[in-house]
């Protein structure tokens, strides 16, 4: 299966209205070489437009994750409850994780908290902390994640409507 990076734009017209528009680009070059060519993409679509580009393009790497296991769709999931976790990092500032599809046996009998004890909680929570031993989360800023300030149950809309 093809997985290509994509480069995604953000233009705002007068009234600060926003679109995306994106551009995939072949996997394989240096994070430079993909630098450099968001630049280029830019620059060319800059004259053809009449908004203004955001000064930061953002890129995603798809990853194919096909192997994983135990992906099934329990009956009762929904993803307007939401896990919501707020970590502290290296600097005293907060980082917040909201992951939809919450499920409810993750949470204390009672409460809206999660189930830190839990060995899944815990391994998530291990796993934003500390990393996997090459890659660690960090906050957009940069900064190490180094503690768990609450994990607890939250209730938000989709935005979407039900059929």
């Amino acid at each position: 299966m093809p997985i290509a990076p994509k480069i995604r734009y953000k233009i705002f017209d007068n009234d600060r209205d926003d679109a995306n528009t994106e551009v995939h680009v072949q996997p394989g070059a240096t994070v430079a070489q993909y630098a450099t060519f968001a630049g280029d993409y830019a620059q060319a679509l800059d004259p053809v437009i009449a908004g203004v580009i955001q000064t930061i393009a953002t890129m995603s790497v798809p990853v194919d994750i096909s192997t994983l296991t135990g992906n099934t769709l329990d009956s009762s999931s929904d993803v307007e409850e939401v896990a919501s976790f707020q970590f502290l990092d290296e600097n005293g500032e907060p980082a917040d994780v909201n992951v939809g599809g919450l499920l409810s046996s993750d949470l204390v009998a009672g409460s809206d908290a999660l189930n830190t004890a839990d060995t899944q909680i815990a391994a998530f929570l291990a796993l934003i902390e500390d990393g996997d031993g090459t890659i660690s989360p960090c906050t957009v800023a940069e900064s190490d994640i180094i503690a768990t300030l609450y994990a607890r149950r939250e209730t938000r809309p989709s935005g979407k409507k039900r059929r």
